[in-house]
């Protein structure tokens, strides 16, 4: 889409306005649409332009219409409704999984006396809140054992 041909400010307030309905970040939504972050953000400022296949690629991940969305014609989409197809639920309801997954572990870790008392020694020894050398074991745990069943599967 050529600077001239449209109002990029415009579109770029539409683009914002899709985003926080849907309440995402700007960070989402380029990797909805598969553009860097930096690219994103711009477009919701009106700078550079976008190709006719991330329009069409914008309007139909996140059911808007093409004439509301370049021209502003049309009533505004309320609510916005994404384009949600069986295997994006599908992965959702995986990763919610995993995420129950991790939490029940991240718990466990947080409970476990020995790993307390280990975080109650680092914290002592490197002038940090306990805290936070409790949440640098668990996370070095959990990526140990990622690391393992990775290596497992392979």
């Amino acid at each position: 889409m050529k600077r001239d041909d449209y109002d990029l400010v415009a579109i770029g307030q539409r683009m914002k306005l899709v985003r926080a309905r849907l309440r995402k970040t700007q960070a989402l939504m380029a990797q909805d649409l598969g553009v860097s972050l930096s690219h994103y953000s711009k477009l919701e400022v009106g700078i550079g332009g976008m190709s006719h296949g991330l329009i069409y690629t914008f309007c139909r991940l996140f059911g808007v219409s093409q004439d509301w969305f370049c021209f502003g014609q049309g009533e505004t989409p309320d609510p916005i409704d994404p384009a949600i197809t069986d295997e994006d639920e599908k992965n959702q309801k995986n990763n919610d999984r995993i995420t129950d997954e991790i939490l029940e572990k991240i718990i466990e870790l947080a409970q476990n006396e020995a790993t307390n008392e280990l975080a109650k020694q680092i914290a002592n020894a490197t002038q940090i809140p306990k805290a936070r050398a409790l949440s640098i074991l668990i996370r070095e745990k959990l990526q140990s054992e990622a690391k393992e069943s990775s290596e497992r599967k392979n």
